[in-house]
């Protein structure tokens, strides 16, 4: 992987993996409004962005504005996320949804962008391996605490209801960012829109659609305390850094490896939850089994990560 994708992923998976941080204390009313707020330090973040790089005139091209498309469907899987952790639990949920979109981004590499065409089967098997590793990494992380249904409203809870509301969250959340990679094409293509312009529209698409969600919702986005807005904002702006750093990182090295890279987020996060919150506790068996997660995903992460290398030594042996 170049210099750039290796700063690109850093960037990814450490915002990713702390965006919650930041708000972790701050109560809202329910999870919409917590989305709506990083929505608007995505906009926020958005317009210093375009205004910093001069290229508000990208945006008067209508083509531009194809990835506002992408925010909605972010939005729309939040929805889905939402019903799947409400039904089935959160652990349960998030093992769906984390290695779906791992897959859904592999299937956009190799149908959409013709990613991994011209390499040889070894290679491609290497990358499907290392991908299947990173997922098994992820799902012990994920379900290292167990996977028990937080109920505290009493209601009724449907398991295939949730488990199909996170299958679908899986899907759009692997795809979301496909509208604005659309108009960079394949890794080293002909660019129509840059990835830092891109990201203001579908930043405004995420707005749109947490802003209707919380209207749904019914629930009001006031926060108790002034601080809080600073802390859920600061959470968005984390987020955003994050999602730009997925942006360029898959311009940089393609759909399929980008997204798996930016999944190891988890790590950061975990990491976070055992050594900061205490949860788990860190001598805990639940903290091994997560650090072995954590492992098992890392390791293959760079080898995922560096393909093109691998590649390069294959073709210099045979020669």
């Amino acid at each position: 992987m170049e210099a750039l994708g290796i700063i690109y992923a850093i960037v990814t998976i450490l915002a990713w993996g702390s965006w919650l941080v930041p708000s972790q204390n701050v109560k809202f009313a329910n999870e919409q409004v917590k989305a709506f707020y990083m929505g608007i330090a995505a906009v926020l973040g958005g317009v210093v962005v375009v205004l910093f790089r001069g290229e508000w005139g990208q945006l008067l091209n209508m083509t531009a504005w194809i990835p506002l498309i992408g925010g909605l469907l972010w939005a729309v899987s939040a929805y889905f996320a939402f019903v799947g952790c409400k039904h089935i639990g959160i652990a349960k949920a998030m093992g769906i949804w984390a290695p779906l979109n791992i897959v859904v981004s592999f299937i956009w590499g190799f149908t959409l962008f013709g990613q991994f065409k011209d390499t040889s089967l070894l290679l491609q098997l290497i990358a499907i391996e290392s991908a299947v590793i990173v997922i098994i990494g992820i799902l012990i992380i994920i379900f290292s605490e167990g996977s028990k249904v937080e109920s505290s409203s009493g209601k009724k809870h449907s398991p295939l209801l949730g488990v199909l509301a996170s299958c679908i969250a899986g899907i759009l959340w692997g795809s979301y960012y496909i509208p604005a990679a659309y108009l960079w094409g394949v890794p080293g293509g002909e660019e129509i829109v840059s990835p830092w312009t891109s990201a203001f529209p579908l930043a405004l698409g995420i707005l749109i659609g947490t802003i209707v969600l919380v209207i749904v919702s019914g629930k009001s986005p006031r926060l108790e305390r002034s601080g809080d807005y600073i802390r859920a904002l600061a959470s968005g702006v984390l987020w955003t850094v994050g999602n730009y750093g997925m942006l360029l990182m898959v311009r940089e090295i393609g759909t399929g490896p980008g997204y798996t890279l930016a999944s190891l987020c988890v790590i950061v996060n975990a990491l976070w939850g055992i050594f900061f919150f205490k949860q788990p506790p860190p001598r805990s068996k639940a903290a091994r089994l997560t650090l072995l997660g954590i492992l098992l995903a890392t390791l293959a992460g760079i080898v995922l990560g560096n393909l093109n290398a691998l590649e390069g030594m294959s073709q210099v042996s045979l020669k």
